[in-house]
């Protein structure tokens, strides 16, 4: 497993340049809801604005992921010179029309079958929490709602203040749904994590992928879950770090770089353990 990680971090560091895409995507999505937000102020608007974010989203999954299979295919071969290999991995780029020619349909499928996902999982989590967790008396869940609905609660001065106004029961009762939803989140993560090289490398079919996928991981159990702790506890380091970071600029900026790099690396992570585990079996 080590050698995994290390052999990663490599492909990643030679195929920078997959950051350029993700950055692209995540600041055009970022400013397309900051539009939406303030015109997308009626139903056919709003219909309109999400299925536009899907197409997009499916486009950018289609091309970005097949070109991290490239980046994998490419960590096969072996350059004489650097220049060479700075080369094969410029000319990643040039897989993107095929890679939304071939997977395109696939990742809008992957958006609709994770809506229903969410749509299965959220009663099932909330009806878990009632029974495990309970419920606030009604005083002091309409103290909460009203706390939530301060408009400056997306701040961080707002969210300083809303913590504050807590009480000691209100804290205990938000981290014990937390918990619960981190949980939940965590488990839906970890049977969808093969999901999408699945479907790059295999089946187009984002339903089928995703039956077989889930049918890998518990035949796996024990590898598959040692990487998905690993990669989550890096996760959540680096989340916690975000954090502290929002106080100071200088600091945001460079742990935003450090989440964008880490993204790559998880995503050339997953990708490799497929391509050896599965790919390179069938081709003994």
């Amino acid at each position: 497993m080590r050698e995994l990680f290390k052999e990663a971090s490599k492909i990643t560091n030679y195929n920078i340049i997959l950051a350029i895409p993700l950055i692209v995507f995540v600041k055009v999505l970022d400013l397309y809801s900051f539009f939406s937000r303030y015109h997308a102020d009626t139903a056919p608007k709003l219909l309109l604005a999400s299925l536009t974010v899907l197409f997009m989203g499916a486009v950018f999954c289609a091309a970005w992921f097949y070109m991290v299979k490239g980046a994998i295919n490419l960590s096969k071969k072996v350059f004489v010179l650097d220049a060479d290999r700075a080369n094969a991995s410029m000319n990643l780029f040039k897989s993107i029309p095929e890679g939304i020619g071939k997977y395109f349909l696939s990742f809008v499928g992957v958006y609709v079958i994770f809506f229903f996902i969410q749509i299965i999982a959220t009663p099932i989590v909330y009806i878990l929490g009632r029974h495990l967790i309970g419920r606030l008396d009604e005083v002091s869940t309409q103290n909460l709602i009203t706390l939530a609905n301060d408009p400056n609660l997306a701040t961080n001065a707002g969210m300083a203040n809303f913590i504050e106004k807590l009480t000691p029961e209100q804290i205990v009762f938000l981290g014990k749904w937390s918990l619960l939803f981190m949980l939940a989140t965590s488990v839906v993560m970890y049977l969808l994590m093969l999901w999408i090289p699945e479907i790059i490398y295999k089946n187009e079919n984002p339903f089928i992928a995703l039956g077989k996928s889930v049918a890998k991981l518990f035949k796996d159990f024990f590898n598959t879950g040692r990487l998905f702790l690993s990669l989550w506890f890096m996760g959540f380091a680096l989340l916690f770090i975000n954090t502290f970071a929002m106080l100071n600029p200088v600091a945001y900026i460079l742990v935003s770089i450090l989440m964008f790099y880490f993204t790559v690396y998880i995503t050339v992570l997953i990708f490799l353990y497929y391509d050896k585990k599965y790919m390179v079996q069938d081709e003994k």
